[in-house]
């Protein structure tokens, strides 16, 4: 097995981890736990966008008042359940993303024609949202576009990313992605319904 295969494994079920979750702090332990792995396998983590974005989603979900009411603003009221659900949304979008970073990461190669495309999609969506903003603020959106692929196109040629692709798993792999996937299945486990009976307070986190 390829490396890069063992990568997309793992990360798809970290996903599927990600989307059982419900609870907003579990899904913010796990957020920030891709967003680890992200950033171990090269991938660089910018606060403010995520930030903008948790901000953003989370307002906008305060357009349907839900529970408690926090504060108004004029006759608009914040409510607490609002906040909550947009805040999850928002942390499922983006811990999305590094999952797309962590999975990218060394190009894994879906088998078939259709994996090829869906593989090169994947690769080129990781890198679109990685490089947008090395870009120069004056350019043009179409010449910045054709400037980040031609960028893209050449980094494919580096021998470090061709190795990333045919690099070949070992045993000490195997393990260390097997570990990240039983932190993913503990924390689902610490914030069961079974747990909740046995640890009240897990029951009382939103």
């Amino acid at each position: 097995m390829k490396y890069s295969t063992l990568r997309l494994i793992s990360g798809a079920l970290i996903i599927i981890g990600i989307i059982l979750s419900q609870s907003l702090v579990l899904r913010f332990l796990m957020t920030i736990f891709i967003i680890f792995l992200a950033i171990s396998s090269g991938r660089k983590f910018r606060l403010l966008p995520n930030i903008i974005l948790l901000l953003s989603v989370s307002f906008a979900n305060t357009l349907t008042p839900n529970g408690l009411v926090l504060f108004s603003i004029g006759s608009y009221p914040i409510t607490l359940n609002s906040l909550i659900i947009g805040a999850n949304k928002a942390l499922l979008l983006i811990s999305f993303i590094y999952a797309s970073h962590y999975m990218m990461s060394s190009r894994p190669q879906i088998p078939g024609k259709l994996g090829a495309l869906i593989s090169l999609q994947f690769y080129y969506f990781d890198r679109l949202t990685t490089k947008w903003h090395q870009i120069e603020k004056k350019t043009p959106l179409i010449g910045a576009i054709d400037q980040l692929l031609t960028g893209i196109e050449k980094e494919t040629e580096n021998t470090q990313i061709k190795q990333a692709e045919t690099r070949t798993v070992v045993k000490k792999d195997v393990f260390i992605h097997l570990f990240h996937i039983s932190i993913i299945i503990l924390l689902l486990l610490i914030f069961s319904e079974k747990a909740k009976s046995i640890f009240p307070f897990i029951a009382l986190l939103p």
